[in-house]
């Protein structure tokens, strides 16, 4: 069985575009009528050492996706695109608010912190959009 294959650039900000190669596996539904992917992202050039070797080989991620059925690789790879838009948002939630910086020892200590922490983040970037100029629509002029 040949799996469904395509070259997707997935945007990531800090470090800028990358390209990957992508291949899509339909594993067995679940019991709720929802369809499961393997889905695996490879580099296409060697960018990772090997730990046991020291050689250099291509990257691979792999990807468990819970989809309604129908859902079309490339709604995949967009799909997993959109990971380190999160990452990222952790990552500042970090910086900003002290995501990080619980020391608590049950659940629901835990629990109010993030969701503080969360609501704090949101507020900041709220106020945030609201101080950043909108960005002009270009025109063109004719003479």
């Amino acid at each position: 069985m040949q799996a469904p294959t395509c070259t997707a650039q997935v945007r990531r900000p800090a470090k800028g575009p990358r390209e990957y190669d992508w291949a899509g596996v339909q594993l067995a539904p679940t019991a709720d009528d929802f369809a499961r992917h393997l889905l695996i992202r490879r580099s296409p050039v060697p960018n990772k050492k090997d730990k046991k070797t020291g050689e250099l080989i291509r990257e691979v991620a792999y990807f468990l996706c819970h989809t309604t059925p129908g859902t079309t690789l490339a709604e995949l790879v967009t799909a997993a695109g959109q990971r380190w838009m999160v990452e990222e948002a952790f990552q500042a939630a970090k910086g900003q608010v002290g995501l990080d910086e619980h020391e608590v020892r049950k659940w629901c200590s835990w629990y109010r912190h993030t969701t503080v922490c969360m609501l704090a983040m949101a507020f900041l970037t709220a106020v945030r959009s609201r101080h950043i100029p909108a960005q002009p629509t270009s025109s063109v002029r004719r003479a």
